[in-house]
């Protein structure tokens, strides 16, 4: 079964503001608990988020707190052009 487009949609949004308040530095640890667990049938998202939490694992620190992690953000900002 494949996600309705709108729900699709409204995933693609949130993960997209999930990511720029993580480059910002003012992603919650609830926004990150909230978005990296999760999962999406939107390929790029996947990946993206398998990307983030792989970055977040090299990291001490609270991922929202990881210049590691907002980097990897910012990145995936540029490259996804979102």
């Amino acid at each position: 079964m494949t996600a309705a487009p709108k729900e699709t949609q409204q995933a693609h949004e949130g993960f997209t503001e999930f990511l720029h308040l993580l480059a910002e530095g003012s992603a919650t640890q609830q926004d990150w608990r909230r978005h990296a667990i999760a999962h999406y049938s939107d390929a790029a998202l996947e990946t993206a988020r398998m990307e983030l939490v792989k970055v977040s694992l090299t990291d001490s620190r609270m991922p929202t707190d990881s210049s590691k992690v907002r980097d990897a953000a910012s990145e995936l900002i540029r490259r996804l052009a979102i």
